[in-house]
C-alpha cells in the first residue's frame, strides 16, 4: 500500500487561505485521522489529495512520487464523500460494479462479478444487492457508498465525514466495521472528521487542523492527555476542559510551596511544576471533567463549590459546580448529589495541564 506525503500545501481560494501551509506524513497501512473544527481546512485537504482541487502552493507525494500533476484516475486512490452520492436507478450490485466498468478498469464481467461478491461480504450486505438507494437505510446506503470506493481496491482510501449523518447508534457500529475492513484489507486511509471520539476510536495517528493550520500530530493517546495547546485540548472532550487563568504564588525560593490562585480556589502544586512556571506570573489551568472528584464533606482540602446543575444520564452523570466566582464541568460515574448542595473538589494531580497565557502552548509539551 501506498504512503501519502504532503509538504508545506496552500491553497487559497480568492484572497481566502483555507490551507496554510500544512505538512504530514501517513505511512503504510496507517489510519491517519485529520480532525478539526467546521472551517479548518480539513475537506480542501482531501480533495487536492485526491487531485479534485489544484494546489496553491507546496508538493503532495503518493508512494514516493510528486503526484502535483497527476490527474484522479492516475493517482491509485478511492474518495467517499459526505453525501452518499449514489445512482438511484441503480441496485446496490450495479452502483458497486459502477466503477469496475469505466474506462480505466474494462475488467471481464466474471471478475466483476468475483469483486462484488467478495466486497459485499466484507461489508455484510449480500442481501441488499438487489435493493435500489431508496430502500435502504442511512447505513445500508454509507456502506455502499463505501463498497463503491472499496471495490476499486485502492492504495490510498480518502474518507470526508462519512458517518455524520448517521444517528448515533449507527456512527458507533459502523466506526468498528471500518476498523474490521481497515485492518482486512490492509489498507491505508486518511480519514477527515469533525467529531473528537470518532477521531479517538479510529486513528492510528491524529493530525489536528484548525484554521488551515496543523496544531498537532501523535497518537490518540498523546494528543488527548498532552494536547500540544488550549486550542487542541478544548477540541477533545466533552463536556470540554475546564481553563481557569491562574497567578503564581511562592514558587521564587526552592523552600517555598507552589501554589496557583484561580478565581476558583487556590491549588498547591506538586515540585515537578516548578522548572515550567520559572519566570512567570500567570498561567492557563486545564483540568478535564473526569479528572475531578467530588467530595461529601464540604469541608477540608480542595475547592469549596455548590452544584448548579446535574445532568444524570444512566452510566455517568454531568454536573456543573460553582466554585469561587466561576463554574467547572465535572463527568462522574456516580453522584448523589442534589442541585444547590455544597461539594468540596479534588483533582488528580498528574492530570494537571499548565498553558502559557499569552501563547497557549502547553508547558509540559
Amino acid at each position: 500500500m501506498p504512503t501519502l506525503e504532503l509538504r508545506e500545501v496552500f491553497k487559497k481560494y480568492g484572497t481566502v487561505e483555507a490551507v496554510r501551509g500544512i505538512s504530514l506524513e501517513c505511512r503504510d497501512r496507517e489510519f491517519l485521522v485529520i480532525l478539526g473544527p467546521s472551517g479548518a481546512g480539513k475537506t480542501s485537504t482531501l480533495k487536492m489529495i485526491a487531485g479534485l482541487e489544484p494546489l496553491s502552493g507546496g508538493e503532495i507525494r503518493i508512494d514516493g512520487r510528486c503526484a502535483d500533476a497527476l490527474p484522479p484516475k492516475d493517482r491509485d486512490v478511492a474518495m467517499v464523500f459526505e453525501t452518499y452520492a449514489l445512482y438511484p436507478h441503480l441496485t446496490v450490485c450495479q452502483n458497486l460494479a459502477f466503477p469496475l466498468r469505466s474506462p480505466a478498469f474494462r475488467l471481464p464481467e466474471e471478475q466483476i462479478e468475483a469483486r462484488v461478491r467478495e466486497t459485499a461480504r466484507i461489508l455484510q450486505m449480500e442481501s441488499l444487492l438487489h435493493r435500489r438507494p431508496a430502500e435502504l437505510s442511512g447505513g445500508q446506503k454509507q456502506r455502499v457508498s463505501l463498497g463503491r470506493a472499496l471495490i476499486r481496491c485502492p492504495g490510498l482510501l480518502l474518507m470526508d465525514e462519512p458517518l455524520s449523518h448517521l444517528d448515533a447508534h449507527l456512527r458507533h457500529r459502523m466506526r468498528r466495521e471500518l476498523k474490521r475492513m481497515q485492518a482486512a484489507r490492509q489498507s491505508t486511509v486518511v480519514y477527515v472528521t469533525h467529531d473528537y471520539l470518532e477521531a479517538l476510536a479510529l486513528a492510528d495517528r491524529l493530525v489536528i487542523l484548525d484554521r488551515g493550520r496543523v496544531r498537532q500530530t501523535g497518537t490518540p493517546s498523546e494528543v488527548y492527555h498532552s494536547p500540544a495547546d488550549t486550542s487542541v485540548a478544548l477540541l477533545l472532550g466533552h463536556p470540554r476542559i475546564n481553563l481557569l487563568s491562574a497567578r503564581i504564588r511562592n514558587c521564587d525560593t526552592d523552600s517555598d510551596r507552589l501554589v496557583l490562585e484561580s478565581e476558583a480556589g487556590i491549588l498547591p502544586l506538586p515540585e515537578e511544576f516548578r522548572p515550567l512556571l520559572q519566570g512567570r506570573t500567570e498561567v492557563v489551568l486545564g483540568i478535564r471533567p473526569h479528572h475531578i472528584r467530588l467530595e461529601e464533606e464540604a469541608s477540608g482540602h480542595g475547592w469549596q463549590g455548590r452544584v448548579y446543575a446535574h445532568e444524570n444520564l444512566g452510566y455517568r452523570n454531568l454536573l456543573e459546580i460553582e466554585a469561587g466566582s466561576c463554574r467547572l464541568d465535572v463527568r462522574c460515574r456516580e453522584s448523589n448529589f442534589a442541585v444547590g448542595s455544597d461539594t468540596r473538589l479534588t483533582f488528580a494531580e498528574s492530570r494537571l495541564l499548565l498553558f502559557d497565557k499569552n501563547t497557549g502552548k502547553n508547558l509540559k509539551a
